[in-house]
Protein backbone atom coordinates (compact mmCIF):
# COMPACT_ATOMS: atom_id res chain seq x y z
CA UNK A 1 0.00 0.00 0.00
CA UNK A 2 1.36 3.44 -0.90
CA UNK A 3 2.15 6.02 1.83
CA UNK A 4 -0.68 8.16 0.46
CA UNK A 5 -3.26 5.40 0.89
CA UNK A 6 -1.77 4.37 4.25
CA UNK A 7 -2.44 7.89 5.49
CA UNK A 8 -5.95 8.12 4.05
CA UNK A 9 -7.23 4.73 5.19
CA UNK A 10 -7.38 5.50 8.94
CA UNK A 11 -8.37 9.08 8.27
CA UNK A 12 -11.34 8.08 6.12
CA UNK A 13 -12.83 5.70 8.73
CA UNK A 14 -12.08 8.00 11.57
CA UNK A 15 -11.34 13.02 22.67
CA UNK A 16 -12.54 11.46 28.50
CA UNK A 17 -15.66 13.37 27.19
CA UNK A 18 -18.56 13.75 29.58
CA UNK A 19 -21.71 15.82 29.76
CA UNK A 20 -20.00 18.23 32.16
CA UNK A 21 -17.38 19.31 29.60
CA UNK A 22 -18.13 22.68 27.97
CA UNK A 23 -18.89 22.02 24.33
CA UNK A 24 -17.92 24.34 21.47
CA UNK A 25 -20.87 25.33 19.34
CA UNK A 26 -20.85 25.46 15.53
CA UNK A 27 -17.18 24.49 15.13
CA UNK A 28 -15.92 22.59 12.12
CA UNK A 29 -13.14 20.10 12.81
CA UNK A 30 -11.63 20.10 9.35
CA UNK A 31 -10.02 22.52 6.86
CA UNK A 32 -12.52 24.62 4.89
CA UNK A 33 -10.64 27.72 3.65
CA UNK A 34 -10.10 27.52 -0.10
CA UNK A 35 -6.38 27.38 -0.88
CA UNK A 36 -5.43 26.29 2.63
CA UNK A 37 -2.61 23.75 2.26
CA UNK A 38 -1.44 21.51 5.08
CA UNK A 39 1.63 19.26 5.08
CA UNK A 40 2.03 16.12 7.16
CA UNK A 41 5.00 13.89 7.93
CA UNK A 42 5.58 10.62 9.74
CA UNK A 43 8.19 11.40 12.45
CA UNK A 44 9.16 7.73 12.72
CA UNK A 45 10.70 7.77 9.24
CA UNK A 46 14.37 8.73 8.76
CA UNK A 47 15.41 11.53 6.45
CA UNK A 48 15.30 11.91 3.50
CA UNK A 49 12.46 9.37 3.40
CA UNK A 50 10.36 11.48 5.78
CA UNK A 51 10.38 14.49 3.44
CA UNK A 52 9.95 12.34 0.35
CA UNK A 53 6.78 10.80 1.78
CA UNK A 54 5.35 14.11 2.99
CA UNK A 55 1.64 14.41 2.28
CA UNK A 56 -0.01 17.69 1.26
CA UNK A 57 -3.69 18.35 1.85
CA UNK A 58 -5.17 21.30 -0.03
CA UNK A 59 -8.72 22.67 0.13
CA UNK A 60 -9.66 23.06 -3.52
CA UNK A 61 -13.30 24.11 -3.26
CA UNK A 62 -15.94 24.69 -0.61
CA UNK A 63 -19.70 25.01 -0.77
CA UNK A 64 -21.60 25.82 2.43
CA UNK A 65 -25.35 26.32 2.63
CA UNK A 66 -25.35 27.46 6.24
CA UNK A 67 -23.33 27.56 9.43
CA UNK A 68 -21.40 24.30 9.69
CA UNK A 69 -23.21 22.61 6.82
CA UNK A 70 -21.71 22.05 3.39
CA UNK A 71 -19.15 20.19 1.30
CA UNK A 72 -15.40 20.54 0.85
CA UNK A 73 -13.30 19.21 -2.03
CA UNK A 74 -9.84 18.26 -0.76
CA UNK A 75 -6.77 17.34 -2.84
CA UNK A 76 -4.25 14.91 -1.31
CA UNK A 77 -0.84 14.99 -2.98
CA UNK A 78 2.46 13.21 -2.43
CA UNK A 79 5.42 12.44 -4.67
CA UNK A 80 3.74 9.09 -5.37
CA UNK A 81 0.44 10.43 -6.64
CA UNK A 82 -2.67 12.43 -5.89
CA UNK A 83 -6.26 11.85 -4.86
CA UNK A 84 -9.30 14.13 -4.58
CA UNK A 85 -11.98 13.52 -1.97
CA UNK A 86 -15.26 15.27 -1.20
CA UNK A 87 -16.21 15.66 2.45
CA UNK A 88 -19.58 16.68 3.85
CA UNK A 89 -19.74 18.71 7.04
CA UNK A 90 -22.90 18.66 9.15
CA UNK A 91 -23.29 19.69 12.81
CA UNK A 92 -19.64 18.97 13.65
CA UNK A 93 -19.62 15.69 11.74
CA UNK A 94 -17.55 14.82 8.66
CA UNK A 95 -18.51 12.18 6.10
CA UNK A 96 -16.54 10.96 3.09
CA UNK A 97 -18.76 11.05 0.00
CA UNK A 98 -18.70 8.71 -2.97
CA UNK A 99 -19.21 9.69 -6.63
CA UNK A 100 -22.99 9.34 -6.16
CA UNK A 101 -22.97 11.80 -3.26
CA UNK A 102 -23.72 9.12 -0.67
CA UNK A 103 -21.64 8.70 2.47
CA UNK A 104 -18.93 6.04 2.19
CA UNK A 105 -17.44 6.51 5.66
CA UNK A 106 -17.93 8.68 8.71
CA UNK A 107 -14.78 10.42 9.92
CA UNK A 108 -16.54 12.29 12.74
CA UNK A 109 -20.18 11.88 13.79
CA UNK A 110 -22.82 14.59 13.70
CA UNK A 111 -22.89 16.30 17.09
CA UNK A 112 -19.13 15.98 17.57
CA UNK A 113 -17.70 16.49 20.15
CA UNK A 114 -20.97 16.17 22.09
CA UNK A 115 -21.29 12.71 20.55
CA UNK A 116 -18.54 10.94 22.48
CA UNK A 117 -18.75 7.37 21.16
CA UNK A 118 -19.69 5.83 17.81
CA UNK A 119 -18.85 3.00 15.43
CA UNK A 120 -18.14 2.98 11.72
CA UNK A 121 -17.28 0.04 9.47
CA UNK A 122 -16.22 -2.19 12.34
CA UNK A 123 -14.10 0.41 14.11
CA UNK A 124 -15.14 1.74 17.53
CA UNK A 125 -14.39 5.41 18.25
CA UNK A 126 -14.61 7.42 21.43
CA UNK A 127 -13.64 10.88 22.60
CA UNK A 128 -10.70 10.80 25.00
CA UNK A 129 -10.73 14.44 26.03
CA UNK A 130 -9.80 18.01 25.32
CA UNK A 131 -6.15 18.92 24.80
CA UNK A 132 -3.87 21.76 23.68
CA UNK A 133 -1.63 20.87 20.74
CA UNK A 134 2.07 21.37 21.43
CA UNK A 135 2.78 22.24 17.80
CA UNK A 136 0.57 25.32 17.73
CA UNK A 137 3.56 27.57 17.02
CA UNK A 138 3.03 27.10 13.29
CA UNK A 139 -0.59 28.29 13.52
CA UNK A 140 -1.75 31.92 13.16
CA UNK A 141 -2.59 33.78 16.36
CA UNK A 142 -6.29 33.65 15.51
CA UNK A 143 -6.37 29.84 15.32
CA UNK A 144 -7.39 27.71 18.28
CA UNK A 145 -4.77 25.27 19.57
CA UNK A 146 -7.33 23.43 21.71
CA UNK A 147 -9.03 20.37 20.26
CA UNK A 148 -10.11 16.83 21.05
CA UNK A 149 -8.36 13.49 20.98
CA UNK A 150 -10.31 10.64 19.37
CA UNK A 151 -9.32 7.01 19.84
CA UNK A 152 -10.11 4.48 17.11
CA UNK A 153 -10.03 0.75 17.87
CA UNK A 154 -10.49 -1.40 14.77
CA UNK A 155 -11.52 -5.05 14.93
CA UNK A 156 -8.04 -5.84 13.58
CA UNK A 157 -4.92 -3.74 13.64
CA UNK A 158 -3.37 -1.24 16.02
CA UNK A 159 -5.46 1.33 17.94
CA UNK A 160 -4.96 4.91 16.81
CA UNK A 161 -5.46 8.29 18.50
CA UNK A 162 -6.03 11.48 16.50
CA UNK A 163 -6.08 15.07 17.71
CA UNK A 164 -8.58 17.29 15.86
CA UNK A 165 -8.44 21.08 15.97
CA UNK A 166 -11.24 23.39 14.77
CA UNK A 167 -10.61 24.72 11.27
CA UNK A 168 -7.82 22.20 10.64
CA UNK A 169 -8.99 18.71 11.49
CA UNK A 170 -6.20 16.20 12.13
CA UNK A 171 -2.96 17.72 13.43
CA UNK A 172 -1.41 14.64 15.02
CA UNK A 173 -2.03 10.89 15.13
CA UNK A 174 -0.51 8.27 17.41
CA UNK A 175 -0.46 4.49 16.99
CA UNK A 176 -0.09 1.92 19.76
CA UNK A 177 3.14 -0.01 19.14
CA UNK A 178 4.43 -2.52 21.70
CA UNK A 179 2.47 -0.79 24.46
CA UNK A 180 3.72 2.71 23.59
CA UNK A 181 1.80 5.47 21.79
CA UNK A 182 3.99 6.59 18.89
CA UNK A 183 3.32 9.66 16.72
CA UNK A 184 2.97 8.43 13.14
CA UNK A 185 1.48 11.51 11.48
CA UNK A 186 1.93 15.18 12.37
CA UNK A 187 1.13 18.54 10.81
CA UNK A 188 4.45 20.20 9.99
CA UNK A 189 3.47 23.15 7.78
CA UNK A 190 0.51 25.37 7.01
CA UNK A 191 0.10 27.90 4.21
CA UNK A 192 -1.98 28.93 1.22
CA UNK A 193 -1.45 27.98 -2.43
CA UNK A 194 -3.29 28.96 -5.59
CA UNK A 195 -2.78 25.50 -7.10
CA UNK A 196 -1.89 22.05 -5.73
CA UNK A 197 1.88 21.68 -5.43
CA UNK A 198 4.14 18.64 -5.38
CA UNK A 199 7.23 20.20 -3.82
CA UNK A 200 7.87 21.32 -0.28
CA UNK A 201 5.46 23.57 1.60
CA UNK A 202 6.74 26.37 3.80
CA UNK A 203 4.39 27.07 6.71
CA UNK A 204 3.48 30.51 7.80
Amino acid sequence: MSPLLRFLAPAAVLLLATACLPQPQGRIYGPTEEGLTLAYEDPTLPQPQRSQERLQVRVAKTSFQGAGSGTVQVDYTSLRGSLTLVLRHQDGGIALLGPDGKALARILPEGFPRTSAWEDRGTAFHVLGRATWDGAGLLPASASSVGFWVEARPAQGAPRRTLYLPGLGEVESKELRDGVWVTVNRLVARGFTDLPISGSLHGR
